[in-house]
């Protein structure tokens, strides 16, 4: 049992000392989406938070559960600064395709999380356990507790260890970012060509937009740097998506072309014998059936003698 506690306290040391170390404080200031509950930039998630955890009257400490969860590994599909899990996300309203991931709409997330903290200590009436279950899932916990085996519950965070972080400066903000809205797709390639800046800049600035092209999502724009984002018009990237989309369109055609040339050029044309079946026919040059009426435009099996049929080898 002492060795037990001593690898529990170590482990808590650890994670809290590398936070504490770091000088990270609890959340960053936020520039939020359109339609989220700071996009007037004057409220901290921190702040939001704080009330949240009071009006629901939760443990405070709980408001360093997210810098607690940066610092160890997350089992499971987890994204968002609380690591909220893609079948709790949805659970609470959230959206999470391969277009979309609402989970990084920070106020969403933390609204997520919490009711989820909530729902955990509702089930098994204790905070540290409601951690426990939101940190490795219920599951877990409870083939745990079912065993007998308090291994998960002597390497997990408490409120005891998030207690111990104290509030430090908040760092300086990160550049800020202005939101322009959008109604239709726009090409990713379109983005980087016009702005200049990396698929990868964009991606970090916007991590809600999963797909390319990217599709419109109610509530949201894109975000760019202030200075970029005055020289920019929507309609400039709109302009340059349809003008891929022509070109792609064209290359396409370009390549069925000449795909129908070269299969012109190792083609031949079979006369139909007295006694000959479509079937019989397709055995004899090695192919299907069902390309023959293809490349003959041929609505059933029905041939007749005489009859010229395009064949491509």
């Amino acid at each position: 049992m002492k060795r037990s506690m001593r690898v529990r306290h170590i482990f808590r040391v650890f994670v809290v000392t590398a936070i504490l170390a770091s000088g990270l404080a609890p959340f960053p200031a936020v520039a939020a989406q359109d339609g989220s509950l700071f996009a007037d930039g004057k409220k901290r998630l921190s702040e939001f938070t704080t009330e949240e955890l009071l009006s629901r009257k939760m443990p405070a400490e709980l408001l360093f559960l997210p810098t607690a969860i940066s610092n160890i590994s997350m089992p499971g599909n987890r994204a968002g600064i609380w690591a909220l899990d893609a079948l709790d996300a949805v659970r609470y309203g959230l959206k999470v395709d391969l277009v979309h991931d609402q989970r990084y709409d920070d106020t969403l997330c933390t609204l997520a999380a919490l009711s989820c903290l909530q729902e955990y200590f509702e089930r098994y009436g204790e905070w540290n356990m409601a951690i426990a279950a939101y940190l490795h899932s219920p599951a877990v916990l409870n083939a745990c507790l079912q065993s007998g085996d308090s291994t998960l519950l002597l390497h997990t965070l408490t409120l005891s260890d998030l207690s111990q972080m104290k509030k430090s400066n908040y760092p300086s903000s990160l550049e800020e970012l202005s939101t322009i809205g959008f109604d239709r797709p726009i090409s990713l390639e379109a983005v980087t060509f016009v702005t200049g800046i990396s698929a990868a800049e964009f991606s970090t600035a916007n991590p809600i937009f999963r797909s390319d092209p990217l599709v419109p999502l109610d509530g949201y724009g894109l975000r760019f740097p202030n200075e970029l984002a005055k020289k920019m018009e929507v309609d400039s990237l709109y302009a340059v998506t349809e003008r891929l989309v022509l070109a792609r369109e064209a290359e396409v055609l370009k390549k069925q072309k000449q795909a129908e040339e070269e299969r012109k050029q190792t083609s031949i044309v079979y006369t139909v014998k007295y006694g000959d079946t479509l079937s019989g026919i397709a055995r004899k040059h090695r192919v299907r059936v069902s390309d023959l009426k293809k490349w003959n435009k041929l609505r059933s099996d029905f041939i007749r003698e005489r009859q010229k049929l395009i064949i491509y080898k």
